[in-house]
């Protein structure tokens, strides 16, 4: 009798895990190494197409000026930053893959999976502090991502619209991309837009080719640099860290895998890639305009070049790319919110989407300069999602791991917290000497 049972559950197990040919989308489905995932999603490489898609952009332009502020040292962070995000990226990555073993429910698509692993590790304290970060963060980043395309595009296209000022245009071109960005953000999930993030990508790497080139030709001898201080230095920190900052949407475009355990992988590809974007721009460009580099480094270009002009449309076009990449995780949290049915396109939301890209709208036209706007978040909430977070959820969910990989890990933290606070102190202070000038 008890193996007869041991017979039939066998059975049952066998049938509940058996691979699916034909399947909805967010049904479960195995793959060939027995690891649940979704049929139709993302593979290793498109999900690290998502994570430089979203990642490089407004960081190729604002670099050059956060080394400018930090000095020679600024190359380091670069390289230090992208190294602790993407170990936090996979440590992050491997606490939602306990999940998925531990909690059958969320082995099919969840549309919240960041703030569930903070509820299984701190409950609903967790839940919520996590919720608050990545709406403030992806909120902030798409208000900057927006912002920047719509100065980069008024400085391309003159619309000579008489009754309002030559400097007051772009809040114009923040209406004009608002409006083609809508339809996008329509879009489910990562797994249905993956071209989005393929075209982001190479926008990004020719502008990075083309800034190289230009900087190249118009070099005219070492810029001089200035003497590095405490403000400079930690608002520089938040631009870099702001600038590595995808870490908020790792598990939604994780989620949205076929074999989520490949992460890992997309994870280095993307990083290695970013990296190569970041560091020629930002050193050459802080090497050759030194203390006179701009929060945007095409201000130091020749704005009449069809070079920079080319560079202005492309790095645009990657911005609003990335906006439809970053927004989607908080639409995700907002329409299980609303209760809005899952795996389909419908009326309610598209409503709530439209909603919301409205709200961002009108934080884009309420902000003067986006420099400042991305040290404050780059400070606060990104520094926490990307450095704080990850480890701490995965000291709590992971029992087995060595004392040096704990020591390392309770390093980041720790560091992490300081220049959280050092940072938005700062980043505040500059905001509102700013408003006060």
């Amino acid at each position: 009798m008890v193996k007869d049972l041991t017979m039939s559950d066998a059975r049952e197990k066998e049938h509940l895990y058996t691979p699916v040919a034909e399947c909805e989308d967010d049904v479960l489905i195995v793959n060939r190494d027995d690891e649940p995932g979704l049929p139709h999603g993302l593979t290793a490489f498109t999900a690290a197409l998502f994570i430089v898609g979203e990642m490089a952009g407004s960081g190729v332009l604002a670099l050059p000026n956060a080394v400018a502020n930090s000095g020679w040292i600024g190359v380091v962070l670069i390289i230090v930053l992208g190294i602790l995000s993407g170990t936090c990226g996979i440590v992050l990555s491997k606490s939602w893959l306990i999940l998925r073993r531990d909690f059958r429910e969320y082995q099919e698509h969840v549309r919240y999976p960041y703030p569930a692993i903070g509820f299984h590790t701190y409950g609903k304290i967790g839940k919520y502090v996590v919720q608050f970060c990545i709406n403030a963060t992806l909120i902030g980043a798409c208000t900057v991502f927006i912002l920047l395309a719509s100065e980069n595009l008024n400085s391309l296209i003159d619309l000579n619209i008489s009754s309002i000022s030559a400097k007051s245009e772009y809040r114009v071109w923040l209406v004009i991309c608002t409006a083609a960005l809508l339809p996008m953000t329509w879009l489910g999930t990562p797994k249905n837009f993956w071209p989005v993030a393929l075209f982001a990508i190479m926008a990004t790497s020719v502008a990075c080719l083309l800034i190289v080139i230009k900087i190249g030709v118009d070099f005219n001898g070492i810029a001089q640099h200035r003497h590095v201080t405490s403000s400079s230095f930690f608002s520089a920190f938040g631009a870099i860290a702001f600038s590595f900052g995808g870490t908020a949407a790792f598990p939604t475009i994780q989620c949205d895998m076929r074999q989520p355990s490949l992460f890992n992988s997309s994870i280095i590809m993307a990083y290695l890639t970013v990296l190569a974007m970041y560091l020629p721009v930002s050193i050459l460009g802080f090497f050759a305009f030194g203390d006179d580099v701009q929060t945007n480094i095409l201000m130091n270009l020749s704005s009449t070049s069809a070079v920079t002009k080319c560079v202005a449309a492309l790095i645009a076009s990657h911005l609003l790319f990335s906006f439809v990449i970053v927004v989607n995780p908080v639409s995700q949290q907002l329409e299980e919110w609303l209760n809005v049915p899952k795996g389909r396109v419908t009326v309610k939301s598209c409503l709530v989407r439209t909603f919301l890209v409205l709200f961002i709208h009108a934080l884009a036209q309420g902000i003067p300069h986006f420099g400042l706007f991305l040290n404050l978040v780059g400070s606060s909430t990104t520094t926490l999602l990307t450095f704080v977070f990850p480890c701490l959820f995965y000291l709590k969910l992971q029992t087995d791991i060595s004392k040096h990989m704990k020591v390392f890990l309770y390093e980041i933290i720790v560091v992490g917290l300081l220049a959280a606070v050092t940072s938005t102190y700062f980043a505040i202070k500059a905001i509102i000497q700013e408003l006060s000038s």
